[in-house]
């Protein structure tokens, strides 16, 4: 297992220049990428014709065309052309990306303890122990040797992230 740590991303501003993201974990080859993505205004999310997307948004306060998102995670293409709204100030949200045709990922937000077998694990809120590790808020783990005991804190919420060739 691998432990990523919210301290040790990447800063990097989006591709339309409305706001910056914090690089978790990403391919070489850019087929996928995990990332944190501080959404402080409203305005239209970057293209990424030919991705899917998967948004889990931490905490609430977020719209998509004026429709709410909610806590569960939300698939979307990337060239669909979505406007977010912020109702309730800044969030911020944990973005998966995939290379549609090379890679397909799947999320699941969770709170139990699991015996899971996921590519990584990202702490949304709250505090989890993997094995010797303790995992904090925002912080990952890449699982390179499932499966992987998550035991989280009470009140945690921890996504869970499956990356698979297409």
């Amino acid at each position: 297992m691998r432990v990523l740590r919210r301290a040790d991303y990447e800063t990097r501003p989006w591709r339309n220049g409305g706001g910056i993201s914090h690089e978790v974990a990403w391919h070489a080859d850019d087929d996928w990428r995990l990332s944190l993505a501080e959404i402080t205004k409203d305005g239209a999310f970057s293209d990424y014709a030919g991705f899917d997307r998967t948004l889990t948004v931490i905490g609430d306060g977020l719209r998509f065309d004026g429709a709410p998102i909610g806590p569960a995670p939300h698939s979307f293409r990337g060239e669909d052309s979505i406007n977010a709204t912020l109702h309730a100030g800044p969030v911020l949200a944990f973005n998966v990306i995939t290379r549609r045709g090379a890679m397909a990922h799947a999320v699941t937000r969770r709170t139990d303890a699991a015996e899971s077998t996921a590519t990584f694990v990202f702490i949304l809120r709250g505090t989890a122990r993997i094995g010797e590790h303790t995992l904090h808020a925002l912080d990952a783990a890449a699982l390179e040797r499932s499966p992987a005991r998550i035991l989280p804190e009470s009140g945690t919420e921890w996504a869970e992230v499956t990356l698979r060739p297409a």
